[in-house]
């Protein structure tokens, strides 16, 4: 490891840049304990910024700042750990006269505060104003060029650097820009390529962490933190001000830089890019202008991702589209072998290449630019075999990973492998020819330097003129897309040639009857499932309906196969009708009585739960459309039970307080589904009833395709459960809850994760007035109270819910519990930040304890 700022350019990758031990002097930083405040360091500057006779590490923070300004920290501090990420507070009277604007994070045990001099708010205010203008511009930008030529745009526009830059990052971290605006008087670096050695890995990874870097001046001179003995380096890598490796000021200085920021893109975890933004003179941006800049990123991030996932989406439309024509003739084939030979030529639109070549069985079979040899491509088979295993493998430099490719295979540059089957060596290649490139390189990617005074330093400008170089023996690269299709592509043929090699294996093993039945079993399901999936989706779209309001209902119908395909895997061959009908009804229940749940507990056949499971599907469509659960006053009923005379399962869907119900003379598929189905597949009956007061159906199922397992229950009707039997778990679920707490993120917080917890009934409010008032409309079963409410404290609450015996807990930030009234000694106290799991289990032990309480004194 070489020391933070003793780096030269044949070390720098080694640097450990996210420890520099010092801060750039627009600002200061200090950093203390999470539980007692006490500064662990200072940097050297912050006494003087802060208008303080001395802050030294060792000082406790509530000596030094105002209490207002430590309560701001304090919450800042719940909300950073909350959110992951740094918070941000504008305009802080830290100590009187001294405003700033503070950024705060949490490392380890540290809470870390920088202070930078707040920005004009006109300033701030015209930022955020553009920063809506600018998400509107790019919005539904399709295009991803289209979209970085304006975004680079409107950054300038915003933040007037001289240049603003996309760099795209390629699969081995050599870069290149893509998109460029800057003043007419530079030179353009559009087009670009930089190594990757231009940014180290160590930086990379702190890029991808910490979303936003500035420099306001590469001249700066650091500032040095001071330390408690003893301290371990401070990891600064979310850090505002961190101080930035030398041997990098001194790379942006030979270019003619004097101030730079950079916008990480993140897509789907990964850095796919940076926003680059350089000025040939100092410029410091403010926390609020930043903050912006961030946010605008981070959509722009996202923008990428939707228009990557479009397109794959496209790509793999296509692509299935191509592999069902491919297929549409290989079920019936019994020698799938010679069948792929015959249609190899069909094979080349899936992945775009110049030739192909097949090897099945020890044989080999070549199409356009392959080689035609049997030797060379067992001598190729040979050599990638261990290299590909089962997965997809691909280059673009063949001959640059095997040197013999050079002499037999002078025609090809890259090759891709798809492994075809599970039998080991049956391989598909695709082969690309060469394209010879010129790259434009920002400067020599082999990086020459000279050695001078302190040490090998780049030269101004020798390594970032333009330096082109031509590459030969490389192939137009293999994409993310072609991987996609090709992944496809493998799965369509592993899964034929599977069957293949099972039908095969069938006829070896005929006295293995049991295997037999099992795969005939398989066969039998997935048949079945896919003429069911083939008759969906080759039904017509019905007359004014979009091409996408018939995907998605086409998806949601297919969803629902799928789940009551589940139930039956998972339940060998069968499922529970309740579950399937929560699992289907749950979503529209608008209120705890809309949807009511009557009949006995009982199984359904494989067969039967996947015919229903459509049926209930469409109807609850329907009936969130058109019918009752499309209003809140609308209700449901579904009732089923045996009817001895009969022998038959009666089940019966009644809709009612509904929109007027009105009778259509054109009926589509899902009526059609509704009205049929069941009689069709499970010899039963349907009777359909549009009547005033809403839809009634009637099924009957023969005895056969259901069991009765359990005495009937009634589930999702507004049942009041008795005290006495509440669970201790039910005790918090049933509550009404009171949460006082003055800060909204965390408020919103708390109460998210009752109401994921179960709890039905939760109220917020932010000041003694509100909970005054809450208490006097409702008196909840139990409240959580922030003790400390900015100007005031929550103590009237407590006595209020003291007086009428209503169990409640304090919450504080403040370490010791001095806060605390002595009377109320005995009230759990639960510290900030919040831990989900603390005040759901304590809430519900004082529930429980306070119910017990009241049944002694009755």
């Amino acid at each position: 490891m070489v020391e933070f700022g003793k780096a030269d350019l044949t070390s720098c990758d080694k640097e450990p840049i996210h420890i520099p031990g010092s801060i750039q002097p627009h600002g200061c930083l200090f950093s203390c304990d999470r539980d007692t405040f006490m500064l662990r360091r200072v940097s050297a500057n912050a006494a003087d910024m802060l208008g303080l006779e001395h802050m030294r590490p060792g000082d406790m923070l509530s000596e030094l700042l105002g209490r207002e300004a430590v309560h701001e920290i304090r919450n800042a501090l719940t909300n950073s750990l909350s959110l992951k990420r740094p918070a941000y507070l504008f305009d802080v009277e830290i100590t009187p006269g001294h405003v700033l604007d503070l950024s705060i994070h949490i490392v380890g045990p540290e809470v870390v505060v920088e202070c930078e001099a707040t920005g004009a708010s006109d300033i701030s205010r015209l930022s955020i104003g553009q920063l809506r203008l600018m998400l509107d511009r790019i919005r539904n930008l399709s295009d991803q060029q289209q979209l970085c030529d304006t975004v680079v745009r409107l950054l300038r526009g915003m933040l007037r650097y001289d240049r603003i830059m996309i760099y795209r990052f390629d699969p081995d971290w050599s870069g290149k820009v893509i998109a460029e605006a800057r003043s007419p008087l530079l030179e353009s670096f559009l087009g670009q390529h930089f190594p990757s050695s231009d940014i180290p890995a160590q930086a990379r990874d702190l890029y991808r962490r910490a979303l936003i870097r500035t420099i306001g001046d590469v001249n700066y001179t650091p500032v040095p933190l001071l330390e408690l003995p003893g301290s371990v380096p401070l990891d600064m890598s979310f850090a505002q001000l961190r101080s930035v490796s030398p041997i990098h000021c001194e790379y942006l200085a030979n270019m003619g830089v004097g101030a730079s920021m950079s916008i990480s893109l993140i897509v789907d975890g990964a850095l796919w890019g940076m926003i680059a933004c350089h000025n040939y003179s100092p410029r410091r941006l403010t926390l609020a202008e930043r903050a912006v800049a961030k946010m605008f990123g981070e959509f722009v991030a996202l923008r990428i991702v939707v228009i990557l996932r479009t397109n794959r989406l496209l790509i793999t439309q296509r692509t299935h589209a191509l592999i069902d024509n491919f297929l549409r003739d290989a079920v019936s084939m019994t020698d799938m072998p010679s069948y792929l030979r015959s249609r190899i030529a069909d094979l080349q639109p899936l992945v775009p290449c110049d030739g192909l070549g097949l090897w099945i069985g020890g044989q080999w079979t070549a199409y356009k630019e392959a080689p035609t040899s049997s030797q060379v491509a067992q001598k190729l088979v040979e050599t990638i075999s261990p290299v590909v295993g089962a997965h997809i493998w691909h280059t673009a430099h063949f001959s640059g990973a095997f040197e013999w490719a050079k002499c037999l295979l002078p025609n090809v540059a890259g090759v891709m492998v798809i492994p075809i089957s599970a039998q080991p060596e049956d391989y598909l290649f695709l082969f690309r020819k060469e394209i010879v490139q010129t790259l434009n390189w920002g400067g020599d990617p082999n990086k020459t330097y000279k050695t001078g005074p302190n040490g090998p330093r780049l030269t101004p400008r020798s390594s970032f003129a333009i330096w082109k170089e031509q590459v030969r023996d490389h192939c137009y690269p293999w994409t993310t897309d072609d991987e996609e299709a090709a992944i496809l592509l493998r799965s369509a043929l592993i899964e034929v040639m599977g069957a293949y090699h099972q039908q095969q294996l069938q006829e070896r093993s005929e006295a293995d009857i049991r295997q037999r039945m099992l795969n005939e079993e398989l066969s039998h399901r997935v048949k079945n499932i896919l003429a069911v999936v083939q008759s969906l989706m080759s039904r017509p779209v019905p007359q004014g309906r979009t091409m996408k309001d018939h995907f998605s209902i086409l998806k949601a119908r297919i969803g629902a196969l799928a789940r009551a395909h589940d139930q039956v895997v998972r339940a060998d061959g069968g499922g529970l009708l309740r579950q399937l009908l929560e699992a289907e009804l749950e979503p529209y229940r608008l209120e705890a009585s809309t949807i009511t749940l009557h009949g006995p507990e009982i199984w359904l056949t494989g067969r039967a739960l996947s015919v229903i499971a459509l049926v209930i599907h469409e109807l609850a469509t329907n009936a969130a459309k058109y019918g009752s659960l499309s209003c809140r006053e609308g209700r449901l009923e579904v009732d089923w039970h045996f009817d001895e005379r009969e022998q038959t399962w009666v089940l019966t869907w009644k809709e009612t307080g509904g929109p007027p119900v009105t009778q259509s003379d054109e009926k589509g598929f899902g009526s059609v589904l509704i009205e049929r189905a069941i009689p069709h597949e499970l010899n039963g009956k349907a009777i359909c009833d549009l009547r005033t007061e809403g839809l009634f159906i009637r099924f009957e199922l023969p005895k056969r395709h259901a069991v009765c397992v359990m005495q009937e229950n009634n589930i999702m009707s507004d049942v009041v459960i008795p005290s006495e039997t509440r669970s201790t778990d039910d005790a918090l679920r049933m509550a009404s809850v009171l949460i006082v707490e003055d800060q909204l993120l965390i408020a919103m917080d708390i109460e998210h994760a009752l109401i994921e917890h179960g709890v039905k009934n939760v109220r917020t409010v932010s000041s003694v007035y509100e909970g005054q008032q809450a208490l006097q409309k409702d008196m909840p079963d139990i409240a959580l109270l922030d003790l400390n409410l900015g100007d005031e404290t929550s103590v009237k609450i407590a006595n209020a819910l003291r007086d009428r015996h209503v169990p409640f807990l304090f919450a504080t930030g403040y370490a010791d519990g001095s806060m605390i009234p002595a009377e109320f000694n005995n009230v759990p106290v639960i510290r900030k930040p919040y831990a989900v799991h603390t005040v759901i289990r304590e809430m519900t032990k004082l529930l429980v304890s306070s119910a017990a309480h009241h049944q002694d004194m009755e």
